[in-house]
C-alpha cells in the first residue's frame, strides 16, 4: 500500500526568501565603489596690466587737458590750453574717444561765446570765434550752428563807431593790462585832474569787473588820495570826469 505525502508550501518560507532577496538586492545597489572627491579648482588671479611708457603720457596729457577745459583754456595761454594736449594725444592714439570728446567740447564751447558776441553786436568776434570752433572740431552741429550764427549776423545791423564826448577817455583793456604807456598816461591825467578839481570819475565799462579793475588803478595812480566815482555798465569801456553822480 502506497502511502502519498503532500508537501505543503509554507507561505511563511516564500516572505522570508523573499524578504532576503530584496535586502540582498537592496544592499547590492547600495554598495559603490569608493569615489575620490574632486579635487579644488584653483582660482586664476590675473595680474595687473602694467602700462606702456606712451600710455601713461597718454593718460597724464589727458587729465591736464580735462584740467585746462575746466578752467576754460580751450586755445589760450599757447603753452597751457586744452586744445594742444587733446592734440597730442590724439598724434600717439588717433581713437582716443576721450580726446576727441574734448575737442567736440572746445568747439562748442567756441560757438556759445560766438553767439555771446553776436548778441553784443560784436560782428568780428562772432566770425573769428566760428573760425576757431570749425577748425578744432568742424562736426555737424558746429556746422549748423555756424550756418544758424551766420544767418543772424546778416540781421544784426553794423554796430556804429562810438563817439566819445568831450573830456572822455575810451579805454582799449588789452592795452591797460599791457601797461601801454599811452593808455596808462591818460588814466593817470585823469586822476590826477579828479584830485585838482575834486570831481568825480564815472567810469563805464562792459562788465562790473572791468569797472572795478579801471577804479583800482584810478586809485594807485594818485597815492594819498581816495578817487570818488561810480560804474555803470556799458560799452566801450571808458571814464570821464563829472561835477556830481546824479
Amino acid at each position: 500500500m502506497f502511502t502519498f505525502v503532500r508537501l505543503i508550501k509554507s507561505p511563511v518560507n516564500f516572505y522570508v526568501i523573499g524578504a532576503l532577496g530584496l535586502a540582498s538586492l537592496l544592499s547590492a545597489c547600495q554598495t559603490t565603489p569608493n569615489q575620490e572627491a574632486p579635487a579644488p579648482v584653483a582660482q586664476q588671479v590675473q595680474a595687473p596690466v602694467e602700462l606702456t611708457q606712451q600710455q601713461k603720457v597718454i593718460n597724464s596729457l589727458l587729465s591736464e587737458a580735462d584740467y585746462c577745459l575746466s578752467q576754460n583754456k580751450l586755445l589760450n595761454p599757447i603753452a597751457d590750453n586744452a586744445h594742444d594736449r587733446y592734440r597730442s594725444v590724439l598724434l600717439m592714439d588717433p581713437e582716443n574717444e576721450r580726446a576727441k570728446l574734448g575737442l567736440q567740447t572746445i568747439s562748442l564751447r567756441l560757438v556759445e561765446l560766438a553767439r555771446a558776441a553776436a548778441k553784443r553786436g560784436n560782428v568780428s568776434e562772432a566770425q573769428t570765434m566760428i573760425k576757431y570752433a570749425r577748425g578744432v572740431d568742424n562736426n555737424p552741429v558746429v556746422q549748423d550752428a555756424a550756418e544758424t550764427l551766420r544767418k543772424q549776423l546778416h540781421s544784426v545791423p553794423t554796430a556804429r563807431v562810438y563817439t566819445p564826448a568831450e573830456g572822455e577817455v575810451i579805454i582799449d583793456s588789452k592795452l591797460l593790462q599791457a601797461k601801454d604807456p599811452k593808455m596808462t598816461a591818460q588814466l593817470v591825467g585823469v586822476a590826477q585832474k579828479a584830485k585838482a578839481t575834486d570831481e568825480f570819475v564815472l567810469i563805464t565799462a562792459p562788465t562790473d569787473a572791468e569797472g572795478r579793475s579801471i577804479y583800482l588803478f584810478l586809485r594807485n595812480a594818485v597815492p594819498g588820495y581816495l578817487v570818488r566815482g561810480d560804474i555803470k555798465i556799458g560799452s566801450p569801456a571808458r571814464v570821464k570826469l563829472v561835477k556830481s553822480l546824479d
